[in-house]
């Protein structure tokens, strides 16, 4: 899968994004980008009246008319029409704006019926980085921070049924670690062996691992090791042993490498789109393009 090819393709892209306290100029500068790629509807939800903002965008008409407002005196309010919406299937995708990460995922995990059957959310970036020859999946970078044995089984479920969504025909998971074979001494590669095994009679997925992250990434450094895989050095997907790891690899990734990012919240009946305030106003856009690719 092309990272460029899946967000560059936009034009017949359809469905209704709904924005939590969209009221800074980089998430309305995003929207207003995703109006002229998509034929996308925006629905606003939040405190403050945006027009003002808005208008200062100069908006042309036809895009104006697909900017839905929902604005209420109180949160809790205007919490209740997104939830609404959401469960009515009104709208579509969940898109954070001006608000910390920890409140959208707080309102998420409070509504029982947002959750799909596995009920476990995890996050995952799509890189396009210059020197590796596909889009990269990497998870969990920024919400599970020790994920259990289950709950990379359930990253790796989450991650199926989102690829499938997108296009992929088949799915190449490595379990990183500090080496390739499983010693006591670390943890993360007896992990990655036993959730490895789980999976080694599934015909979409070829999961593998343990991988340090040369490994998995350059076919040239596994066969000078003497790894026998079918993946190494053509990953799809990278599942992470904890949060300090994942961070620390997409840190890196989009200020050393300049990869370019898309980020989502899987598990959830609709996808979520959570980017830092930090991030790019393109950054923003991306994600929110690969969520309306999963609505096909």
């Amino acid at each position: 899968m092309e990272f460029e090819t899946l967000i560059s393709n936009t034009k017949e892209l359809q469905g209704n994004i709904g924005v939590l306290f969209a009221n800074d100029e980089k998430t309305i500068a995003a929207i207003v980008q995703l109006l002229k790629q998509t034929k996308c509807h925006v629905t606003l939800y939040g405190t403050k009246d945006p027009t003002e903002l808005i208008r200062s965008f100069n908006i042309e008409g036809d895009l104006l008319s697909r900017i839905h407002l929902r604005t209420f005196h109180e949160r809790e309010d205007v919490l209740k029409k997104c939830a609404d919406d959401l469960n009515s299937e009104q709208t579509h995708v969940l898109m954070k704006g001006n608000l910390p990460s920890s409140e959208i995922l707080s309102f998420v995990l409070k509504h029982k019926s947002f959750m799909d059957e596995r009920r476990f959310l995890n996050h995952v970036s799509c890189f396009d980085i210059p020197s590796y020859h596909k889009m990269l999946i990497i998870s969990d970078v920024a919400l599970n921070v020790k994920p259990s044995i289950d709950d990379r089984i359930h990253m790796i479920e989450n991650i199926e049924s989102f690829a499938k969504n997108i296009g992929y025909k088949s799915l190449n998971v490595g379990l990183l670690s500090s080496l390739e074979h499983p010693t006591t001494k670390i943890p993360s590669s007896v992990d990655a062996a036993e959730i490895a095994a789980h999976f080694k009679q599934h015909n979409f997925l070829k999961v593998e691992g343990p991988f340090a992250f040369d490994n998995a990434i350059d076919k040239e450094s596994a066969i000078e090791k003497g790894i026998e895989s079918e993946i190494a050095g053509d990953v799809d997907a990278l599942i992470v042993p904890h949060l300090d790891v994942g961070n620390t690899l997409y840190k890196s990734l989009t200020y050393f490498a300049n990869a370019q990012t898309a980020n989502l919240i899987l598990g959830s009946k609709f996808p979520i789109v959570l980017t830092s305030r930090a991030d790019s106003i393109q950054n923003k856009i991306n994600s929110a393009i690969l969520a309306l690719h999963t609505l096909k």
